[in-house]
């Protein structure tokens, strides 16, 4: 896989340091970040799902020293960057979610590493990309039963329902703060609706969902058409969901 270019990684640290987020992605980050330093203790337990370099990782860490964490990357050169990074101090996997174990082919897009999934899915403008063969696995198969989880985020460019499915025991058990990245694009890669995602929230699992900076500022939880003007028009991706 190629290396993000210089340029672009020099963009990415200026935009996290200016007093103000200029991007989508940079002020998801900074609430995020907000969220975490609510939510966590110094033993909370998270879960980073779709680790890629390790930013929201990194802020579990801080949050929560004495906890005991997990990430997971599929793409191999960000995985051994996270172990080199991080691995003294969480549990570093080499897997991509899903709602099943075995084999499967994943769209590594080398010229943006975050939009790749297991799935192709709409691009902006032209990318680069190509196919490697990753493991899959549910969470539920690698949590043990006697783990208590706090907090998951979720980022996996459409993906979402498969790693729910395959999360749903260790979700019912341990009913943790649920960060997850959610729209009509990555819908449209796994053939998902905004009220697919919705019910499996709101019915299955139990959970009330917000928007981050909605659930800071302790607004109502979102009905679902709220959620489905969001899904379909992109006006929000990120979402929080937490136990009703």
């Amino acid at each position: 896989m190629k290396r993000q270019q210089p340029i672009r990684i020099l963009a990415k640290k200026i935009l996290s340091r200016l007093p103000i987020a200029l991007t989508k992605n940079e002020q998801y980050d900074r609430l995020t970040q907000r969220i975490i330093q609510q939510v966590c203790q110094p033993n909370s337990n998270c879960i980073d799902i779709g680790a890629h370099e390790g930013k929201i990782l990194a802020m579990m860490l801080t949050a929560s020293p004495n906890g005991r964490h997990h990430a997971f990357e599929p793409i191999p050169a960000l995985y051994e960057q996270l172990k080199k990074d991080f691995g003294a101090r969480a549990m570093i996997h080499h897997q991509a979610l899903s709602n099943q174990a075995g084999f499967i082919n994943f769209n590594l897009v080398l010229s943006n590493p975050a939009l790749s999934g297991i799935h192709k899915r709409p691009y902006w403008k032209k990318e680069i990309d190509t196919t490697i063969q990753v493991t899959t696995a549910p969470l539920d198969h690698l949590i043990d039963v006697t783990e208590q989880i706090d907090l998951i985020k979720m980022d996996v460019e459409g993906a979402e329902l498969w790693v729910l499915e395959g999360a749903v025991n260790t979700i019912n058990r341990c009913r943790p703060f649920i960060l997850f990245e959610c729209g009509n694009m990555g819908g449209q890669a796994y053939d998902f609706s905004a009220k697919a995602a919705f019910d499996l929230l709101d019915l299955r699992l139990k959970y009330q969902l917000f928007t981050l900076d909605g659930w800071l500022k302790h607004q109502p939880a979102l009905s679902f058409a709220d959620f489905q003007q969001h899904f379909e028009q992109g006006t929000e991706f990120f979402f929080l969901a937490i136990p009703k």
